[in-house]
């Protein structure tokens, strides 16, 4: 598929022979929260995944999502459930003691000193709304339930209209990168966040470690980040449109208009963009989607997204394979029926800027392929040629050979590219044993017409075409 497939894994697909079946589903990619579980956990993840990366000889790439600078509420016993009106105390702490059972912890002193009476005060994705009517010193306020609401531990809490100065990574990030380090993951994604400063810490802390191939993934749901979008997403990686929290900094209404905006932009600076949240909220509890569910999933193909997140769906929800299969199927008849269609307004839009020679050369080699209908093969050492041809949203498959792992695995959620392993330690070497490996795969058979290129750091650049005829 054109469209990858990224599956979050928690309590409800922590098991290898769920995960084998998701991988055989059609999943490119899995994301591990680190707000939730162990490390203990995480390296159980981690360890089924590249089993079942080495069995099926599939790039798998893995994800690790940061906490960031969000503002979480503490541990509850239970879950609270409140009527419409009734109260609830909002206090400094990290746990609910004493048995009350209309007391939800906030351990972050600055969500104390930013809120005034009359906030609104929204959790888990939108869900719950709460009024501040309240303020009782500078540990403790009440507030009034606008919703009928379930509040339960560790979930986001967002003050409407209001981003809190919190510093871009937190001691526990810092620990949970090192741990992502050690695990060897492709990419970290940072939540919350707010400058392209916030996105160049974090790259900071990586060099530091020597781990600058890992991928950072900026997580867009806050206003700040909306007002800062193009900064941000020309300093990250790769952007994910964080909905549930998006629609928690904006009115729902909102949320598609800002959609549209945050690919489009990622689309026009070359950047890979994921949608994320809610994509098939009801097969958490039901086997089936809902209708407004696949118009969802199909316009986000639409318009031209690199990747699709699922996560309460695979993490927490009953039917996390049925949710991958559903998922692919929307996915694949998308882009047989209406992706078609919008190829040339994707494309348009996504090779309007060419900022420097090499990106030049690579518009050039994939429309020469494009116009004699031929299959493209790259030879990348480091996945930039690759990632090059993919910003301008090629028309036909692109085939990329690679002897960096790495590079295979931070590829496979990337927009139509297909990757394979050669063993080669330069470019021409790369190349011949590039094009050897797609006829051995069936990539590329007699008759069929080739391009074969591959791209370096200097502006040498090389480009063959051929037609295989039988020997």
């Amino acid at each position: 598929m054109t469209v990858k497939i990224i599956s979050s894994i928690g309590p409800a697909s922590g098991d290898i022979e769920i995960l084998r079946k998701m991988v055989q589903a059609g999943v490119n990619g899995f994301r591990i929260n680190f707000v939730h579980g162990s490390p203990d956990e995480w390296s159980r993840y981690v360890s089924y995944v590249r089993k079942i990366e080495d069995e099926c000889g599939k790039p798998i790439a893995l994800i690790g999502d940061l906490q960031g600078p969000s503002l979480r509420i503490g541990i509850l016993d239970k879950p609270i459930e409140l009527k419409r009106g009734e109260t609830v105390k909002i206090v400094l702490a990290d746990r609910a003691e004493g048995g009350d059972k209309r007391v939800i912890p906030v351990p972050q002193p600055k969500f104390f000193e930013a809120v005034d009476v009359g906030d609104v005060l929204v959790l888990d994705d939108g869900r719950v709304r709460l009024n501040v009517v309240d303020i009782h010193g500078s540990n403790e306020l009440e507030a009034v339930a606008l919703t009928r609401a379930v509040v339960k531990s560790r979930k986001a809490i967002v003050i409407a209209g209001k981003d809190l100065d919190i510093p871009a990574l937190s001691e526990k990030d810092i620990k949970d990168v090192k741990f992502a380090i050690e695990q060897d993951f492709d990419y970290i994604s940072l939540s919350y966040v707010r400058h392209a400063e916030d996105i160049e810490i974090l790259r900071s802390l990586l060099k530091r470690y020597g781990a600058e191939d890992i991928g950072i993934i900026a997580k867009i749901e806050t206003r700040s980040a909306i007002a800062n979008l193009k900064d941000i997403v020309a300093a990250s990686d790769a952007v994910l449109i964080a909905r549930g929290d998006l629609g928690m900094n904006f009115s729902l209404e909102e949320v598609h208009y800002y959609q549209k905006i945050i690919i489009d932009t990622c689309i026009e600076l070359g950047k890979p963009v994921i949608v994320a949240t809610q994509l098939l909220e009801s097969m958490i509890e039901n086997p089936v989607p809902t209708r407004a569910e696949v118009v969802d999933i199909s316009n986000a193909v639409e318009h031209g997204v690199d990747a699709l997140m699922l996560t309460g769906e695979t993490s927490i929800g009953k039917y996390p394979l049925e949710a991958v299969k559903w998922l692919r199927r929307i996915v694949s008849y998308a882009e047989r029926r209406l992706l078609v269609k919008q190829y040339d307004y994707i494309a348009k839009r996504a090779r309007k800027a060419l900022n420097d020679i090499q990106t030049a050369f690579a518009k050039g080699v994939l429309e020469l392929a494009e116009d004699i209908g031929a299959k493209l093969i790259v030879f990348s050492m480091r996945g930039v040629t690759a990632l090059r041809l993919a910003r301008l949203r090629p028309r036909i498959p692109v085939y990329v050979a690679t002897p960096n792992r790495k590079v295979m695995r931070k590829l496979s959620i990337v927009w139509g590219l297909e990757t394979f392993y050669v063993d080669a330690t330069n470019y021409d070497e790369g190349l011949s044993k590039a094009l050897e490996k797609a006829k051995e795969l069936g990539v590329v058979s007699y008759g069929d017409v080739t391009v074969l290129t591959y791209g370096l750091r200097e502006p040498r650049q090389y480009i063959e075409v051929l037609k295989l005829e039988p020997q």
